[in-house]
């Protein structure tokens, strides 16, 4: 889903770049996956700030199909910007998802990570993951959704 003119310009001044989750780069890499997201993610390579963390690279990793595809892809995203995952961002992402389990949702460690990157950072998330918008209800930070 893509922004529009206004709100899109005011979005853009207030974020310091993009961070890709692993839902959206799956989608992007796979050969038969959906073009208006392999072009959105390339104009966001090309005309932003684009970060990743271990978290994402880790989870991309875990899935290359062969010893190859795992080094290209590590060499790929050696390319993007990383945000360390630091004993601040930690404890943030355990106070994240303890105050969303307190409002009733359990949320994976990994993305309770990522958004808390994206929220310390001021980021906007990237993902084509039902969680992230769940949070946001809750927690209040940027996406950007390509879900279906």
């Amino acid at each position: 889903m893509a922004g529009n003119g206004k709100n899109e310009e005011i979005n853009q001044a207030q974020h310091q770049g993009v961070l890709i989750d692993t839902s959206l780069w799956i989608r992007y890499f796979r050969p038969q996956g959906d073009e208006e997201v392999k072009a959105q993610v390339k104009r966001a390579l090309f005309g932003e700030r684009v970060f990743t963390c271990w978290v994402v690279k880790a989870e991309l990793l875990v899935g290359a199909r062969d010893e190859e595809a795992f080094e290209q892809l590590s060499k790929d995203l050696e390319a993007l910007e990383e945000i360390p995952i630091t004993d601040e961002v930690w404890l943030g992402a355990a106070r994240l998802g303890h105050t969303l389990r307190r409002n009733g949702l359990t949320i994976p460690l990994p993305d309770l990570l990522i958004a808390q990157i994206a929220i310390v950072e001021k980021l906007v998330l990237w993902h084509a993951d039902e969680q992230f918008e769940q949070i946001k209800k809750v927690v209040p930070f940027e996406t950007k959704a390509f879900i279906k």
